[in-house]
């Protein structure tokens, strides 16, 4: 599955889509590499870096979404914790397990599906 950005994505709020236009190169990257053969060092470099970023603009965000008084504000926050969470538990199988078929593609997965619905079912309330 082939996860590309799409205009229907933007918030109205340039940083922030830059900032998701990065997780969506992040997973753009990750797709190449499964097509060539991951290895445990780019898994673990993916998981260090998209964590860091990811926490990074999970931030920037819910600070701006509080700035514009976003009623979504608080389900925002909420569904951040989530994915920090589930991020945590594949962060942990990955320590435990190391690299695995099954692994990789739970990652990309969860990325791919998480990102789309969240930025269009949560985010995209920053347009109004």
């Amino acid at each position: 599955m082939t996860v590309e950005w799409k205009d229907e994505y933007n918030t109205g709020e340039a940083d922030i889509d830059d900032q998701h236009q990065v997780i969506f190169k992040y997973l753009a990257d990750l797709e190449a590499q499964m097509e060539k053969g991951v290895d445990e060092r780019y898994i673990k470099m993916l998981l260090d870096n998209l964590g860091l970023f990811t926490r990074s603009h999970f931030c920037y965000e819910e600070i701006y979404m509080r700035r514009i008084k976003s009623p979504m504000a608080a389900v925002n926050k909420e569904q951040h914790e989530k994915l920090l969470e589930e991020y945590g538990r594949y962060r942990q199988r990955f320590e435990v397990e190391g690299i695995s078929d099954d692994l990789v593609k739970g990652l990309h997965d969860f990325i791919a599906n998480w990102l789309i619905n969240h930025i269009l079912k949560v985010d995209i309330h920053m347009r109004d």
